[in-house]
C-alpha cells in the first residue's frame, strides 16, 4: 500500500457518518478484497465525474473511476487519453465535489 498522505479533506464528517458509509460499503463482504470493490462501487455509483483534483501539484481532470479488488484508480484526463492513477495519491477539496463522502470514507478504511 502506498503511504503518502494526500487526500484533502475540507467537509468535516463526524467518525458515526464515516463509519456508516464504511459499513455500508462493505456490508455482506469477507475481505479486504470484496470490502474494495464494495468502496469501488459505491464511489463509481455516488460521485459526480467530472471534478477538479491536484496530483503532485499540478491541477487535474478526474474524467472517471476504475478499478478491482486491489486498487481504486481516478482516470486522469490528459489531452485525448485517460491516465489511470491510484485515488488516494489525489488531493481533493471535497467542499466542491459532489458525494465525495464516499471517497473520504474509503480513504479512512484504506489508511485508518
Amino acid at each position: 500500500m502506498n503511504k503518502k498522505q494526500k487526500t484533502v479533506v475540507k467537509r468535516s464528517l463526524t467518525d458515526d457518518q464515516l463509519e456508516a458509509l464504511i459499513e455500508e460499503a462493505t456490508v455482506d463482504t469477507y475481505d479486504e478484497y470484496e470490502a474494495r470493490v464494495g468502496f469501488l462501487t459505491m464511489i463509481q455509483d455516488n460521485v459526480t465525474v467530472p471534478f477538479q483534483a491536484t496530483l503532485n501539484g499540478e491541477a487535474v481532470t478526474v474524467s472517471g473511476i476504475d478499478g478491482n479488488d486491489r486498487v481504486i484508480k481516478a482516470l486522469i484526463k490528459e489531452n485525448s487519453k485517460s491516465i489511470p492513477v491510484d485515488i488516494l495519491d489525489l488531493e481533493i477539496n471535497t467542499s466542491l465535489v459532489s458525494r465525495s463522502e464516499w471517497i473520504v470514507a474509503y480513504y479512512k478504511w484504506e489508511r485508518g
